[in-house]
Order: structure tokens, then sequence, then C-alpha cells
């Protein structure tokens, strides 16, 4: 355990600093952003960003836990890593070209988003690049080092731009095409990477034919796209309905509240969870005990780190405020307000992936399932009804409750299911 709680501090430490991008450049960009775009422009911005999220989703497919546990189960065969790297490639791939064919066929369509068509467009990039980006690779095979890498460039080299190509409040639409690039980017060299370290996966390539493969892998990741989508439900089609039921001030204020929620939480808690997952799933076949240990002090630090941010915006709210939303209007309340979903949102990770799972068997993994559809479907007509009659505090409103109950539900399924498991 030592050797691997060794392994796991080296692993979220070179994560980190990946992530210390991924929040210092966000944090740099987004009040540029937001004075340079103009409060509409932006949330032409967030609208969509908010729609691709649906097409990865799609196209992810929920591969990104599915493919990782599989590949992290069976890293002793060469064999059978290699043959899930391509099934998963490919089917990916049909998925991308399914997924271009409904975003063209929504465009000719829809009326009411025809002042986003264009931008949805351009953030179709971010889906490619989402598409050949093997993050679910890297955590399986336990090379966080190389996935943090290779984020990294993919970062420096896009998100500077932004300064050099966004000038004005019509410059949207480059805005999305950078952010968008660094998924590109960091796919093209995943697989420049993969070439050259394991020139043996493009040895001797070959496309299975056998259709019962790739329906072997779909149905084990199904559930698991069931869940995300039901998620989707709910943090992306917030922005969507604002942008079909109100102003596109709305839009804009509403995606960069939750931009800095989402940033902190996923930010701060996914290098935790890309480390924490593999080992879990592999330590629990040999060492049940340690294996939930290791969930249960993943959970604490993360309450930890939660409860400090808050305190922090606790203090220096006037300050954030001013430096992230100077072109708003009475923004701090709501901010203290907002943030308090990194509570639920970063808990309620940890116990659904680590604890549900990494940690769990099939019957866990069938309540996470559930609790995500469930609650995705059920609160959609709340959603629709509270953004309809109160805007963007009907958005807030939903979103604060619908994060308190997943998080409650997975609390509850934890107690009752792996806490007591021996």
């Amino acid at each position: 355990m030592k050797v691997k709680l060794q392994q796991i501090i080296v692993n979220i430490f070179y994560l980190y600093s990946v992530q210390g991008l991924n929040l210092i450049l966000p944090i740099l960009i987004l009040p540029y952003l937001i004075k340079t775009l103009s409060i509409e422009s932006f949330g032409i911005y967030s609208f969509a960003f908010a729609f691709s999220q649906f097409v990865v989703l799609f196209v992810d497919f929920g591969f990104n836990i599915s493919a990782t546990k599989k590949i992290a189960e069976n890293t002793d065969s060469d064999e059978i890593v290699k043959a899930t790297f391509w099934h998963i490639i490919f089917i990916k791939f049909i998925l991308t070209l399914i997924s271009l064919v409904l975003v063209g066929i929504f465009i000719v369509l829809s009326q009411k988003t025809a002042v986003y068509s264009t931008s949805i467009l351009y953030a179709y990039i971010m889906v490619i690049g989402t598409a050949i980006f093997p993050i679910w690779w890297f955590q399986g095979m336990n090379k966080m080092r190389e996935l943090s890498i290779i984020s990294a460039i993919s970062k420096l080299v896009s998100y500077p731009l932004i300064f050099v190509f966004v000038k004005d409040s019509n410059d949207y639409n480059s805005a999305i095409v950078i952010q968008s690039l660094s998924y590109l980017l960091a796919g093209v060299f995943s697989f420049g990477y993969l070439y050259k370290y394991y020139n043996d996966y493009f040895v001797d390539f070959k496309v299975s034919t056998n259709i019962e493969t790739y329906k072997h892998e779909i149905k084990e990741s199904f559930p698991i796209f069931l869940s995300n989508s039901s998620i989707s439900l709910y943090t992306n089609s917030l922005t969507i309905l604002l942008g079909i039921f109100s102003t596109q001030y709305n839009v804009g204020l509403f995606g960069a509240l939750e931009r800095i929620v989402r940033m902190i939480c996923f930010g701060l808690l996914a290098p935790i969870n890309q480390v924490v997952f593999p080992v879990i799933a592999n330590l629990k076949k040999s060492n049940f005990f340690q294996a939930r240990k290791l969930f249960f002090g993943t959970l604490l630090v993360t309450l930890l780190i939660m409860m400090t941010i808050y305190i922090i915006f606790l203090v220096f709210n006037t300050e954030i405020t001013g430096y992230l939303f100077n072109e708003y209007h009475d923004i701090g309340n709501l901010l203290i307000i907002f943030m308090l979903m990194i509570f639920p949102i970063s808990l309620g990770g940890v116990m659904g992936q680590l604890g549900l799972l990494a940690l769990g068997g099939e019957k866990e993994k069938n309540i996470f399932s559930k609790i995500y559809i469930g609650v995705g479907i059920l609160s959609l007509p709340f959603t629709v009804y509270l953004i309809y009659f109160y805007n963007l505090n009907g958005a807030v409103i939903s979103m604060m409750t619908v994060e308190m109950v997943i998080f409650l539900l997975f609390l509850i399924s934890i107690s009752k299911s792996v806490i007591k498991k021996i």
C-alpha cells in the first residue's frame, strides 16, 4: 500500500501541474472574454459550449469510465489493452459522424436558436478533439505524467491565442475555435505519443469485423452513458433553456457563474479522481479494506479542499467579484450562494465515481445509473417551469436543488452498500 500511496501522490502532483493551468488560464481568460465579448456575446459563447457538451457526451458514450476500468483491470495483458484501445477509437469515430449529421439537422430545423447556429458548428472542433483524445487509455494505464504533459502543452499552445485574436464583441467565434483547439491538439499529441512509444499499436493494425465485439463495449458503457446523459439534462440544459426562454444577458451571467463552480470542482477534483479511480478498481480485487480506506481518505481530502475554497470566496468576495465580474451588477451575494454548490458537486462526484463505480460492483453501477437517470429525467419539467417563470433565479434554484438531491442519494447508497461491505 505504501508503494501505491507514493505513486498516487506523485501522479496527483503531475495532474495538478496541469490543473494549475486549467485553473489559472480560465481565470485569466474569463474576465477578458466577458469584458471583450460583451455580456450578450458571452451568452452565445456559453450556449455553444453547453450544446457541444451534449454532443461530447454522446461521442464519449461513457467510455471514459468503462474503458478506464477495463484497461486498469487488464494492464498485465497487452493484447486486451491494445484491442480495447482500437475498439473504443473506432466506435467513437462512428459516433462522431452520426453526431455531425444530427447537429446539422438540428441547425436546419431549429429557428429559436438560429443566432447560435454558427457558433455550434465552430464548437464541434471540441467534439472531434475529445473523440480522438484517449484520456481513458492514459488513466487505465496509469500514465498520468504523460497525460499531464500532453494536456499542458495543448493548452499553452492554444489559450494565449485568445488575447491575440479576440479583440471585440464580434470575435466570440474566434474564442470558441481557440478553446476548442486545445482538445484537438491534445488528441493529436496523444496519438503522436502512442506512435513513438507504443508503435506496436500501429503495426499490423486491423479493425475488427466482429460486430459482437463492439456491441459488448457499448453494452458495458451504456449504463454510464445513460447516467451521464441524465447529468447533462440538468447541467447543460440549464444554459440551453435560458437561451430559449430568457435573454443572452442571463445566459452569459449564468454561464460565467457555472464555469467558475465547474472549474473549481473539476479542476481540483479531476486529478484526484483520475489517479485514484484505477487504483481503487485494481486494488479492491486483492484488498477491499485498503481500497475502501483510500476512498474515505479521498472523500475527506475533497471536503477539506472545498471548505478552504469557500472560506476564501467569503473573505475576498468583493475583490473576486470586482476582478471577475466588473461588467455585471449586484452579483456578490449571488456568487456566494452559487458557490455553495461546490460541496454537493465535488463530494457527490467522489462518492459516485470512486465509491459506487470504482469500489462497487455491478449492483452499485446500476444504482449509480438509476440515480442520475431518475433525477435527470424528473428534474427536466421542474427546471423548465423554474426557468420559464423565474429566468436566472429559477436556473440557480434548479441547479442547487438537483445537486443536493443527487448528493443525498449517493450518500444513502454508499452507506447501505459499500460502507457495510466486508
